[in-house]
């Protein structure tokens, strides 16, 4: 038996190129010999009609409107950061200081000088004002009345002697650090703030006034803002005010025959805030007939001035009597 010969060798196929197909054969020349088939070019740059084009490096990557306007607009900075704070905080610091320094709007500037005072400042401050009316009853507004009496009261004291000054000469409205800031600018001042009264039963009448417990905090350590930059002392209050209530409380109850209330320690605002003696006078009840009825009269208001008048009189008389009889034992 013969031997099976070899399987002859086939000879190696060489790979086929794209070009060689068929499909693409027909479409594309065949290049002649070893030359390098043509390679189609590929734009590099992609346009779309709502997308920008942006480069990274050597590669072009579209964004999208939203991430173009994203990139225009700043990040904002959070009001947490000391950055945006920090200015504002020093800005109002240094408002705060100057405010300190300027003097209040008043006719201060028109007093005598401190050594031509023989008698203290009377600061008389007509509660309310403004956008803000107080109680109001029977046709009356507390701002009105309040305003009314402070102009009767200013007339009595000037006849007295005393210098005065008012808070407010029209209807105008005063935050409550204002009005006893202005008393705090004078060095020997007395505080009388008038206000009218009223009940939610409307059958409460008489008179009351009010003196401060305990005076702020500020008030009694002895210096402001403005002292120690202008290295002067305040002067230390003769008193509380207690006995500065009780003198024009009993002054109106007598001259006027009304129900006493009495003097009374309350944390008012503009009592407390204030470092000379200070007193709030509650001149009657509004929602009362018939106290109403004597509000409403010029007559009697005019009464109500020179009752609260006679008042800081007595009170400094017998200051003044005090002081001189403690002098009088140092000797």
């Amino acid at each position: 038996m013969d031997p099976i010969p070899p399987a002859p060798k086939r000879r190696p196929r060489p790979p086929r190129r794209i070009e060689d197909l068929p499909l693409f054969a027909s479409k594309r020349p065949r290049p002649a010999g070893n030359a390098k088939p043509p390679v189609a070019k590929v734009p590099n740059r992609v346009t779309f009609p709502d997308k920008k084009v942006i480069k990274h490096s050597d590669m072009d990557v579209p964004e999208d409107l939203e991430t173009q306007q994203s990139r225009k607009q700043p990040l904002p900075r959070s009001w947490a950061s000391p950055s945006v704070w920090l200015p504002i905080m020093s800005l109002a610091m240094l408002l705060a200081g100057v405010w300190m320094l300027i003097p209040p709007r008043t006719e201060e500037s028109d007093l005598p000088p401190e050594s031509d005072r023989t008698l203290p400042t009377v600061v008389i401050d007509a509660g309310h004002g403004g956008q803000d009316s107080g109680a109001m009853a029977h046709g009356l507004r507390e701002k009105d009345l309040t305003l009314d009496t402070a102009l009767r009261l200013e007339k009595h004291l000037r006849a007295q002697g005393f210098p005065v000054v008012l808070t407010r000469r029209d209807d105008r409205y005063l935050e409550l650090f204002d009005r006893a800031h202005i008393a705090n600018r004078i060095p020997r001042a007395l505080f009388v703030s008038i206000h009218f009264n009223d009940s939610t039963t409307g059958s409460g009448d008489g008179v009351e006034t009010f003196y401060a417990q305990q005076k702020a905090a500020f008030s009694d350590d002895g210096w402001t803002f403005a002292g120690l930059i202008q290295g002067k002392s305040e002067p230390v209050p003769m008193d509380q005010g207690a006995s500065f209530a009780a003198s024009i409380q009993a002054s109106i109850v007598g001259e006027l025959g009304v129900t006493d209330r009495g003097a009374k320690p309350r944390q008012l605002a503009v009592v407390r805030l204030t470092r000379c003696p200070a007193a709030l006078v509650e001149g009657g009840f509004i929602n009362n007939p018939a106290e109403a009825r004597k509000l409403a009269s010029p007559e009697y208001r005019e009464k109500l001035a020179t009752a609260v008048c006679d008042g800081v009189v007595v009170y400094y008389q017998e200051r003044e009597m005090m002081r001189r009889n403690q002098e009088l034992a140092g000797r």
